[in-house]
Parts: C-alpha cells; structure tokens; sequence
C-alpha cells in the first residue's frame, strides 16, 4: 500500500467541494454550516500541504520544506479551533456552539503561543517523538508524508488536540452520537497505521490526516440525520 503526492491533491479537492456544499445547506443556520464547513476545509488543506511536500521531503530547515512546516505546526495547532465547534453543532443545547467556539480559540491560541516559545521548554523534561524538542520538517516515512513539529510544552499539545478531536463532543447535552462516532474514528486512525505498517508517530499523524477527510465528511447535510441530537420540547 503507497500514499501519494496525487493521492493527496485529489483527497483536498474531493474535501474542498465537500465543504462548499456543507456551507450551502441553507435549512441550517448560517453559523451551524458555517462551523461544519471550516471542519472539513481544515483538513482539506492539511491534503494540499502534504502534496506539496512530497517533492521537497526531507530537506529539513530551509526552502519550501521549513515553509510547508511552519503551515503544519499552525494548522496542528488549529485543530481545536477547527473541530470542536462543528461537534457541537449537533448537540440540543442552544449555546453549545458559543461554548464550544470560546474553548477551541482558547486551546488553540495556547497551542499557538506554544509553538513561539523555545522548543527545550518541555513538561517535566519529557521528549515527544512527533511535537516537542525538535527541528520542524516534512520527512519522507515508508509510505507518506510525516512530520516533526517544534514546539514547546509537546505533550500538552498533542494531548490537548487529542481532547478536541476526540473527546471534546461530549462535553454537550444529548451529542453521544456524533461524539462517539469521532471519537472511535479519531482513536483509530490515530494508532492503526501504527500497529498495521509499523511507522513512526509523525507519519501515523500525516496518515490520520488522509482519514481525516471522510471523517470529516460526516459534517455533510446528508448524514445530519444520524447525528443530530432530538429536539426538546419548549
């Protein structure tokens, strides 16, 4: 099995048309389409940065690959932002979606303000092997793309988009379903290229990625309907 540079530009554009087609659901508020749709355009772009990786792999530190680097690191870095409100689309409460969008721009600006401090700065000297004490890079692993990001505080920030991306759905009233559904597809697209092909966390990580877009295709209009909690009545 071999990912590709093309692999990748075609999982962006499917994405991107996916998210033009969210934002459009006009029988939804435009804040709750709106919210869907940055979701799956988040990780769309993810698609686009790795195919502009592949040519320029593993020049560690300087041209086009310190570049897409840095993208990477802010892109990781707005997960939370990203995802946490488009989960919270789904739950009963009326103002989960504030609520959600006030704690993602938070974990998001910490993960941001991390990734400016100097790197040697870790939570009780531990060294991450994917985010942490690092020389940022796009590398090339066995069969894709796979990243070092440098950043401070590591384990808080892989741990902290871990919570948004798989936990953070149940934090609102009646949001099991949608919650549980990213949150097994998080937890397994995260470790399964691990134990399967045997790479390295930073590529797992790029791999979860390419899984990224049909999970995040469950945001669409066509599948609200397994997803949305039951309305309460007034």
């Amino acid at each position: 099995m071999c990912f590709s540079a093309n692999m990748s530009l075609g999982l962006g554009v499917i994405g991107f048309a996916a998210s033009g087609i969210t934002l459009l659901d006009k029988t939804e508020p435009f804040w709750v389409r709106l919210a869907r749709a940055y979701a799956i355009f988040h990780f769309s772009l993810m698609e686009l940065i790795q195919y502009f990786a592949y040519p320029v792999a593993d020049q560690c530190g300087y041209g086009l690959n310190a570049y897409l680097s840095e993208l990477s690191t802010y892109h990781i870095a707005l997960q939370a932002f990203a995802i946490m409100p488009a989960l919270a689309t789904y739950s009963s409460d009326k103002l989960a979606l504030k609520k959600a969008t006030i704690i993602g721009t938070g974990l998001s600006f910490s993960f941001l303000i991390c990734s400016f401090l100097p790197k040697e700065w870790q939570l009780f000297d531990l060294t991450p092997n994917f985010i942490g004490n690092m020389v940022a890079c796009l590398f090339m692993g066995k069969y894709h793309i796979g990243y070092h990001i440098s950043s401070a505080f590591g384990t808080f920030v892989t741990h902290g988009s871990l919570f948004a991306l798989a936990l953070s759905g149940y934090l609102w009233k009646n949001n099991w379903k949608i919650a549980s559904y990213h949150c097994l597809m998080a937890l397994f697209t995260l470790f399964m290229p691990q134990w399967i092909f045997g790479v390295s966390t930073g590529e797992a990580a790029a791999i979860y990625c390419f899984y990224s877009i049909p999970t995040t295709i469950s945001f669409m209009p066509y599948f609200k309907k397994y997803f949305m909690a039951p309305q309460e009545a007034l």
